[in-house]
């Protein structure tokens, strides 16, 4: 039999370890949503919306610039934007009232129909969270939102201008591929492009001159190249005759 001696050790050192079990479990940390920071680092695409479908093959791209306090997004056919504002888990895009600047292009439905449901929902957001990589913004009404990261490049890195041509070739990396075919003026040779150009969906037929942002890779693969190209913006473009 156990002595009450022994017995009352025993109910000691178990008061001390559920004591202990407390103090620790009262110390951990509660997890908190990340920075606003965070929501400017990176671009951000639609990827679900409760009760909808996100069309396929055209990007719903949502970005913020902390310094001016701003957002943009596509909407379908056209681009809005204005002001946001975050306090904590809450976030209000617009102007409070739901209401955004926005491109007036008209589109054929259901496209329309769409664009209308998406800038409403976009104007009801009460709050927001970031999980790993996805950004989950949720309205009012409990729908919500969900965005793929999808890196951004930074806002100093370099920018340079290069044509891009109608025709691509095809060029020999670690295997057999298709390179598209660049040059800094009008008057170069065309040069073989081993790397692609991030976000820049060529068609053929089409000569393009584009504004590209480039930056640094580090520690790169043996394979591939130290230089990401991204695409800034379409300077102009023209169907060439063959």
């Amino acid at each position: 039999m156990i002595s009450e001696r022994r017995l009352g050790r025993m109910a000691i050192a178990l008061a001390v370890a559920l004591t202990a079990t407390t103090a620790v479990t009262a110390a951990k940390p509660v997890a908190q949503p990340q920075g606003p920071a965070r929501l400017a680092a990176q671009h951000w695409d639609l990827v679900d919306w409760t009760g909808r479908q996100v069309p396929q093959g055209k990007r719903l791209r949502l970005d913020f610039d902390a310094r001016r306090g701003s957002f943009s997004t596509d909407t379908m056919c056209n681009r809005a934007g204005g002001s946001y504002r975050v306090k904590g888990a809450s976030i209000r895009l617009g102007d409070g009232k739901g209401r955004f600047v926005s491109t007036q292009m008209a589109c054929p439905e259901p496209a329309m129909t769409f664009e209308r449901r998406y800038v409403a929902s976009l104007g009801a957001v009460r709050s927001w969270r970031i999980d790993g990589d996805r950004l989950v913004l949720r309205t009012a009404k409990g729908e919500r939102l969900t965005y793929q990261a999808a890196h951004k490049p930074a806002a100093d890195a370099p920018r340079r201008f290069i044509y891009v041509s109608a025709e691509t070739r095809p060029c020999h990396g670690v295997a057999p591929m298709t390179c598209l075919q660049i040059r800094e003026k009008p008057g170069d040779p065309w040069q073989l492009h081993y790397g692609g150009i991030v976000d820049f969906d060529p068609q053929p037929g089409i000569e393009y001159r584009l504004r590209i942002i480039e930056e640094k890779v580090p520690n790169p693969p043996a394979d591939a190249s130290s230089l990401r190209w991204t695409l800034d913006q379409v300077i102009e473009q023209r169907v060439v005759d063959r």
